[in-house]
């Protein structure tokens, strides 16, 4: 809440021992998110892609529009800063968001299972005409994300101080990989024996299964995550100063305007975007890989995301900790960017040598690498931030991160069926390592332009062009 100045008043300080605990509970809600990525990911892409051969770049496409609507996120934001059901702000969008998401993904997995008859009787306009339905059907998954996601970004900010904070978003995004790495087992076991059978139709039944009770498990854990959190705004300080208003009521365009005010923030929206895309274009043929390269079963596959899930965890986790406040975000990040690089070359070279063990360890590590330089990304993007738009700053750097990630995920089976037109195959192994190493130089060179990234100077600039936008705006 805001004082007579305008500026934000954090709430009292918790225990440590509440803390902990609520940004456990907090992080349910994430860990939710990440089981969601891999069962769509890492499930359905396989499908559609590996077994009942749609081609590469219409699942891709389909499973990338949920990204396409990332622009939603500043106008749910504000919608939720605007709310007030129940003297609650957050919470009816978090939970409204939630039930929609669930809803569509049911929706989703029956249009796979529905794409894949096509692709079995051999129709391809059906399979062109269905593909483009599950890309609407996506749409409209995306929204209802970021319906949800942003007020629950927002909400960790409700309900922390600024020396609380950190720690509770380094707790919470650990728990979106802990979701990741938990939705790959659970979905691996729940498919059970379907995943080593050569009957499709076993499979096809056990997904159909899997996409009705996730739904149901997943929005249960979102209730115990989210209901008696928020802190009603009828027990709260009103704000009233003109000062506060406006901080209130800058909308997208004055956000623009003050992402001009130094043009490293353009800077580092470009190399975000660049880190990000890089980090995630493998997401698309991961698991095809597995398939096509290494023969292995749908679950087998799936379990590939625990692996990368666990490397990543770590990464994230022990970042923090050991190199950060030796290295800096900057130095990290670079770190970050030549370990993932090195590694994502060891997967392309596991391929060439039929070396399942190398696959592995060298995804474990990838997925570290991944960690350290997401944490580093993580802690310059918090640093990157004016204390009175906070909500605006990483609903905007969460803006470059979701096209970016949405790209990635179009691009890399995009890039798949390019390299296939080379190699003769999308299935082939040089499509596959053609696309892992051009990934590899992404995040090697993300890693060393982030080098250049100075958040004391930002902040001193942001600062100086909020307290002139605001006068302005106050004289008029």
């Amino acid at each position: 809440m805001p004082n007579s100045s305008g500026t934000p008043v954090a709430p009292k300080p918790l225990p440590s021992s509440r803390l902990l605990f609520l940004a456990l509970r907090l992080g349910l809600f994430q860990a939710c998110l990440g089981a969601l990525a891999v069962l769509t990911l890492g499930i359905f892409n396989r499908l559609l892609i590996d077994d009942f051969q749609v081609p590469a770049v219409l699942t891709a496409l389909a499973l990338g529009c949920q990204q396409l609507v990332a622009f939603t996120r500043v106008w749910f934001g504000k919608r939720s800063d605007q709310c007030r059901l129940g003297g609650l702000r957050r919470t009816p969008f978090i939970l409204g968001g939630a039930a929609a998401f669930c809803l569509l993904f049911w929706l989703a997995g029956s249009t796979v299972l529905w794409v894949a008859a096509a692709a079995q009787a051999g129709d391809s306009a059906a399979v062109l005409t269905r593909s483009l339905v599950l890309a609407l059907v996506f749409l409209l998954y995306g929204t209802a994300i970021s319906a949800s996601s942003t007020p629950f970004a927002a909400l960790l900010v409700d309900v922390t101080n600024e020396r609380e904070r950190p720690a509770l978003v380094s707790v919470v995004w650990s728990m979106l990989t802990v979701g990741i790495v938990v939705g790959a087992i659970f979905a691996s076991r729940f498919l059970g024996s379907a995943c080593a059978s050569t009957d499709l139709s076993l499979v096809i039944s056990a997904v159909r299964e899997l996409t009705v009770v996730a739904p149901i498990v997943i929005f249960g854990l979102i209730l115990v995550a989210v209901i008696g959190v928020e802190p009603s705004l009828t027990n709260g300080p009103k704000p009233a100063t003109a000062i506060s208003r406006k901080i209130q009521e800058l909308g997208f365009s004055d956000s623009i305007k003050l992402l001009r005010a130094d043009p490293q923030v353009a800077y580092f929206f470009c190399v975000l975007c660049l880190f990000t895309f890089s980090l995630f274009l493998q997401e698309a043929v991961l698991e095809p890989y597995g398939g096509a390269v290494f023969n292995m079963t749908v679950c087998d596959t799936t379990r590939l995301n625990a692996l990368w899930g666990m490397g990543t965890l770590v990464g994230i986790a022990s970042t923090g900790f050991l190199l950060v406040p030796r290295l800096g975000p900057q130095r990290t990040a670079l770190i970050g960017g030549v370990v993932s690089a090195v590694f994502l070359v060891a997967i392309a070279a596991s391929g060439l040598l039929q070396s399942v063990p190398l696959f592995k360890f060298a995804l474990v590590l990838f997925g570290y690498g991944a960690g350290v330089g997401t944490n580093a990304c993580l802690t310059l993007m918090l640093g990157l931030t004016s204390p009175q738009l906070a909500g605006t700053f990483i609903g905007l750097w969460g803006l470059a991160q979701a096209y970016a990630r949405g790209f990635a995920t179009v691009a890399g089976g995009g890039l798949l069926s390019l390299f296939g037109g080379f190699f003769g195959n999308q299935n082939s192994y040089g499509a596959y390592a053609s696309v892992f190493l051009l990934q590899a130089f992404g995040l090697l060179l993300a890693g060393i332009l982030l080098l250049r990234v100075d958040t004391a100077l930002f902040q001193q600039r942001v600062q100086r062009a909020l307290g002139d936008l605001l006068a302005l705006d106050l004289d008029a």
